[in-house]
């Protein structure tokens, strides 16, 4: 077995593991999202990562089982044929989207902190818009790529590309495609990959000049004795969020260069070069099936420290547990007895607030209403919108 044929066979063999660790993190993301549903399903960060996730596992799946339905006698161990290489094409081409929610991610970070749209204001309309883009474009790309032949091998894959395997070294068989392949890869493949680096790179950006904004207006506050405290913490606050939500934004954004930059890398390779690399090959059936996998440990970091800060008595497993499968108090011991006694005592609160208006007519709706407000929010955190991404 020459060089060649071991790095195509490894890149056939390799997405077994990366792309079983992508499906197991992009799980691990939809169940946690799913225990506390009712919270996180209202939340459109969660509503688009969970929408990466589940792309991602159609992505995923098909790279780690391409042993299977790569075509049988290309010159490496594979078990497929032609009709599983089209399966195989039209839900890789399908799972592309997953690299496109990471722009929609990015927008919505953008959207959040630049321009302080509400979460009920993003998700009326631009939510709507971008899901129904993503998705109605990659699977109307699978669906004419399936319908019209596009899908054939590669050497390490089925996707986008002239068919059958090494027609142009042979002039006796004709080659579909042989022009147009190029074309219709980068319209359906490249060209949205790129627009998600410029989108991406773009937004980043601009919340990083918006936070730099924000932490030198913060200071030169500082120096103002006029300024009251509780302005100058509020400040505080609003410039901690944003600071919190372009580290989780940038996370994500290293996650995706590292998962989607080898496909460019192997086409600008060929571009100036003329060669095509097969190792850089190899790095793309490597590292694609991985998203899913990086993106849980970025998913898990905000709520891991906000946790191991809250518990320390608690071990790495126990904290990793709480992190993928909440319960009701995210804590155990003291702590949760101390969130016990404030929800009981909130609801003690509640009861003789209304016994007493309903005993004394004299009480006033304003006093009424200030002493539900006082039990409403007395065990909440007022900088709770930071925990979500810090």
């Amino acid at each position: 077995m020459d060089t060649k044929t071991r790095i195509r066979t490894a890149g056939i063999y390799i997405p077994l593991l990366t792309g079983t660790l992508s499906v197991i993190g992009s799980g691990s993301i939809l169940y946690s999202i799913w225990a506390s549903r009712s919270t996180k399903l209202k939340d459109p960060q969660h509503r688009i990562l969970g929408m990466m996730s589940i792309f991602d596992i159609f992505y995923s799946i098909n790279k780690a089982l391409t042993f299977l339905t790569y075509p049988a006698g290309l010159g490496v161990p594979a078990f497929g044929n032609d009709a599983t290489c089209n399966m195989q094409g039209f839900f890789i081409q399908f799972g592309y989207a997953a690299g496109c929610y990471n722009m929609v991610l990015s927008i919505y970070y953008y959207l959040s902190i630049n321009w302080g749209m509400k979460k009920e204001e993003f998700a009326k309309v631009w939510e709507k818009v971008l899901h129904g883009i993503v998705i109605i474009c990659h699977l109307s790309f699978a669906v004419i790529g399936l319908s019209i032949g596009l899908f054939n091998p590669t050497p390490g894959f089925c996707y986008i590309t002239i068919g059958p395997y090494g027609c142009k070294a042979n002039p006796d068989v004709s080659c579909p495609f042989e022009i147009s392949a190029a074309w219709f890869y980068e319209g359906f493949g490249q060209a949205w990959i790129q627009l998600a680096y410029v989108v991406i790179v773009v937004t980043n950006l601009l919340i990083w000049l918006h936070v730099r904004r924000q932490e030198k207006e913060m200071e030169k506050y500082r120096t103002r004795s006029s300024v009251a405290a509780e302005q100058l913490s509020d400040m505080e606050k609003k410039s901690s969020y944003a600071r919190s939500v372009f580290i989780q934004s940038m996370s994500y954004v290293g996650a995706f260069f590292l998962t989607w930059s080898w496909a460019t890398i192997y086409h600008l390779v060929e571009w100036i070069t003329g060669v095509r690399a097969q190792w850089i090959t190899l790095l793309i059936n490597t590292f694609v099936p991985l998203q899913g996998f990086w993106n849980s440990f970025i998913y898990a970091r905000p709520r891991y420290l906000r946790l191991k800060k809250k518990n320390k008595h608690m071990g790495f497993k126990q904290l990793i547990k709480l992190v993928f499968v909440p319960s009701n108090d995210d804590s155990t011991g003291p702590s949760a007895s101390v969130g016990k006694s404030k929800k009981y005592s909130n609801i003690f609160r509640s009861f003789l607030n209304r016994e007493k208006v309903a005993s004394d007519p004299a009480v006033s709706e304003i006093e009424a209403a200030k002493e539900e407000a006082i039990t409403s929010w007395s065990g909440k955190n007022p900088v709770q919108g930071i925990d979500e991404y810090s």
